[in-house]
């Protein structure tokens, strides 16, 4: 009978830790500010008689207020921008109306000047909507369709209508990893170093985070405009070594697997960039006990504090999640 419950009890945290890994992926950002706690969901396209974007993200004030925050991507050939206090009408698959008023009052930060895609300028247009958890259940339980209102005037609205239950179905995913995300502990303050925009390009950089004697990080997010797509830098400072471009870098994480990335650039002495996911940087987040680097004099291993490398990867993300545009 032991053994049977010790079978039992492995089995249960191996499925345990397998839906905190899947739910971990649709985490974008988990992180307090000013006393304010933020979470939010990975941006997840959703299909239906019009194709959107959807995000979802919820904020804990101070005093224990809780507010999701729903944004909606509309893809078009022009833009547009939603007045304030348009309305969204959603039909819920038990019959029920939620009326949603938009809440955006800046320009698209997607894409701003458009991106191209299958040889057409492409833009994404968007909807803000600020939801109290009651209402969040009712569209859990099965949307039939939404009326967008984009503009005001008789042909200014967008109705999306669901035939499998779409909407319902990217909105629980999100709201479960936002649901299920441990307390935030990552203080967002003044960890970023510049930002720069440049034709509806991106570009980010954070400060300098030390991650034992031997070495530093810091992360660069990229947006690109004409792609509606970014990507990350991981920039390790080594002082003393040189690594030479496509020089293998071995990450071994708490978890004893290994990332496995390259000096992607030709480098002076003292610093290495990667090009990691955002999974392998989610990954890293939770503890990194050393970095192997190929250098000009060798292979070299760097130990570092488990705890101190994932919580600095922790900190300067998250912190990038304050002006990422996707």
């Amino acid at each position: 009978m032991k053994k049977q419950i010790t079978i039992l009890s492995v089995i249960l945290l191996l499925v345990t830790t397998f839906l905190a890994g899947a739910q971990e992926q649709y985490l974008r950002y988990n992180y307090i500010k000013n006393g304010n706690t933020f979470t939010g969901a990975e941006r997840a396209q959703v299909p239906g008689s019009t194709p959107i974007s959807m995000k979802l993200s919820r904020v804990i004030f101070s005093d224990g207020f809780n507010m999701y925050i729903l944004r909606l991507d509309f893809e078009d050939v022009s833009p547009w921008k939603m007045p304030a206090n348009a309305p969204m009408t959603v039909l819920t698959s038990e019959g029920k109306t939620v009326i949603l008023k938009n809440e955006g009052k800046d320009p698209t930060m997607v894409a701003p000047e458009g991106y191209t895609k299958g040889g057409r300028k492409m833009y994404w247009n968007y909807g803000l909507y600020y939801l109290e958890e009651a209402d969040l259940k009712k569209m859990l339980s099965g949307v039939t369709s939404i009326d967008v209102t984009k503009r005001w005037s008789t042909d200014g609205s967008i109705k999306i209508t669901y035939k499998d239950n779409e909407f319902s179905s990217a909105l629980k995913k999100q709201y479960d990893a936002i649901s299920s995300a441990p307390a935030a502990k990552v203080k967002v303050t003044n960890q970023l170093k510049s930002l720069s925009d440049q034709g509806g390009n991106r570009l980010v950089e954070t400060e300098q985070i030390s991650v034992g004697g031997q070495m530093a990080i810091s992360i660069v997010y990229l947006y690109y405009a004409d792609s509606n797509l970014e990507n990350y830098d991981l920039n390790l400072f080594i002082p003393g070594k040189t690594a030479p471009i496509g020089s293998q870098v071995l990450i071994t994480t708490a978890s004893g697997s290994t990332i496995e990335l390259q000096q992607e650039k030709d480098m002076l002495a003292g610093r290495v960039i990667c090009y990691p996911t955002t999974d392998q940087i989610k990954q890293m987040s939770h503890g990194v006990t050393k970095v192997s680097i190929q250098t000009v004099s060798g292979p070299v291993t760097i130990p570092v504090g488990s705890a101190v490398f994932g919580g600095a990867i922790s900190e300067l993300y998250n912190a990038l999640q304050t002006v990422a545009i996707l």
